[in-house]
């Protein structure tokens, strides 16, 4: 009990968002060659599973309430052709480069997400169209962090949708890609 609460009170001061501080599950993912990937999905949040045609495993992760939602493909890398930052802005390049015209920052600004395992780069941008709108309809969302992670054989292609890149929900997805999207022989807990 007393170890509980010493987590709850790290949690609060740590300034963690209270998503991410409720209870999570882990989900292990089987990708390609039988490599398993353990994520720890936020307590709100749904994952689904889909296999892409040529055996490609992507993982989609939406909360709740529909605020934020993210997909996930898992690319074999085993060049390691990403490992270096500019070989992951590049590649961000070619993967990422039809969201610029349209945001109102009109560039790639590259930032390192920094996770546990791996390395990994991201970008946001703000779709210049939804702007200033109060209401948008359900499945629009006015940003978009795109990026790629990577560790030995792997190259994970993300996106992550969000109103708001300061909600709880957001940052907690982020927290999941850079902590908990990774290479596991033993679960999580």
């Amino acid at each position: 009990m007393r170890s509980l609460l010493l987590t709850w009170i790290l949690a609060g001061m740590l300034g963690l968002s209270g998503a991410w501080a409720a209870a999570q599950r882990e989900e292990v993912v089987t990708i390609f060659e039988g490599r398993r990937v353990a994520l720890a999905v936020p307590s709100g949040c749904t994952l689904t599973r889909e296999t892409e045609p040529g055996g490609l495993v992507a993982v989609g992760l939406t909360d709740d309430a529909a605020k934020v939602s993210a997909s996930l493909v898992f690319l074999p890398d085993p060049e390691q052709a990403t490992a270096t930052p500019r070989a992951r802005r590049e590649r961000m390049v070619e993967l990422f480069d039809h969201y610029v015209a349209g945001s109102t920052e009109k560039a790639m600004r590259f930032e390192e997400l920094e996770p546990r395992r791996g390395a990994g780069t991201y970008s946001v941008f703000t779709d210049a169209n939804l702007v200033g709108r109060a209401d948008l309809p359900p499945g629009e969302y006015r940003h978009v962090t795109v990026g790629v992670k990577t560790w030995p054989g792997v190259l994970v292609v993300f996106r992550l949708f969000s109103n708001d890149v300061e909600s709880a929900s957001y940052r907690a997805l982020l927290k999941l890609l850079r902590e908990s999207v990774e290479e596991r022989a033993v679960p999580l807990r």
